[in-house]
């Protein structure tokens, strides 16, 4: 990888690493998240310093290219997020149906009591 790729690189994923530090310090991001972004920001910096693990690995799997190999990765880490993302996006979608349903059991009941009062 030339070297200003790599320097690119290392300065991209040192920001992105300061940046979700930054975010968990405000308390804007929930410690799930961030750590899952901090470990994708380590995993760039770490394409940087450990160059040759990566291409040896893509050597052994018989990937020519290791760009080839890291592009593969980034869409393994996307579809396992997206996944993850579906699993929380259902749990909600439960949880509002329980809210609707407790929301108009309790519509029902101050509904009732008002009828109940109003007539005596």
């Amino acid at each position: 990888m030339p070297i200003f790729i790599r320097v690119l690189l290392a300065i991209f994923s040192v920001s992105f690493f300061v940046g979700f530090v930054l975010l968990v310090r405000n308390k804007s991001v929930k410690p799930i998240y961030s750590f899952l972004w901090l470990m994708v920001a380590l995993g760039m910096l770490s394409i940087v310093v450990f160059e040759k693990f990566y291409k040896s690995i893509a050597t052994l799997l018989g990937i020519t290219d290791a760009s080839f190999m890291v592009i593969v990765g980034l869409i393994s880490f996307l579809l396992v997020y997206v996944f993850y993302i579906s699993i929380k996006l259902s749990e909600m979608s439960d949880k509002i149906q329980e809210l609707i349903s407790f929301s108009s059991m309790l519509e029902h009941d101050i509904r009732v009591y008002r009828e109940k009062h109003e007539a005596d």
